[in-house]
Parts: structure tokens; sequence; C-alpha cells
């Protein structure tokens, strides 16, 4: 949907990845793992992008320590990017844990401070 939209309006693209690891003090070895897939996942939207002629900036962040939440990472990425829009799916990896819509997409249709697209 963000390659359309960006498409029809010309707008600006950033691709933004927000991982957790499952529990606190978790292994270096781990983080690094988790980092490897964001970056992969990037990878694959980039490329899409791509194909259609576009240019996209890339957020990798990984909330270490369980400091902050995925939700939050997205809001300070949006505010911090002052973005017009934010599109982004309504589950995200956490599986049967997620209710109907996932918690970081209520989240985000309600703290965000611009146009909030939840993909189903």
């Amino acid at each position: 949907m963000a390659v359309e939209l960006s498409l029809r309006g010309g707008s600006k693209l950033t691709l933004a990845h927000v991982v957790m690891p499952p529990v606190e003090g978790v292994s270096n070895k781990v983080l690094v793992e988790m980092r490897k897939v964001g970056t992969a996942a990037l990878d694959l939207a980039e490329e899409k992008c791509q194909r259609f002629g576009l240019t996209a900036t890339r957020v990798l962040r990984v909330v270490e320590n369980h400091r902050t939440s995925i939700a939050y990472e997205i809001l300070k990425i949006a505010i911090d990017g002052r973005y017009d829009c934010v599109i982004l799916g309504s589950r995200g990896y956490a599986g049967e844990r997620g209710i109907l819509m996932g918690s970081v997409g209520i989240s985000m249709a309600i703290s965000l401070p611009c146009t909030t697209i939840i993909v189903r």
C-alpha cells in the first residue's frame, strides 16, 4: 500500500522495522541475530520499492532490555521524522498472543499525530 500511495502522490518512503527480544538480558548473539532478521526484512521491502523505481530510507530498531516498546519506538520514529502518514500491518509476529488487531496497531491508531493506515 505504501508503494502504491508513493507512486500516486510522489511521497517519500521510510521503511521501519522494530523488534523486541523475547526476554530481558538476552545474549548479544541473539541481538545480533535479531538485527540480521530485521535487516533481511528491510532488504525485502527495499527491493520491492526499487522494482517500482522508488528509493526508501531504512530504520532498524531493536528494543534492548525492554526499556521501551515496539509501539513507543514506532511513535518516536514517526514524530522525529515528522511524517504525514504511517502505514503499518495490523499484526506483527506475535502470533496467537495478538488480538484481532495487535496492540501495536491499536497504540498507533490512538497515539500517532498523523494519518495512520492499518493494513490487514
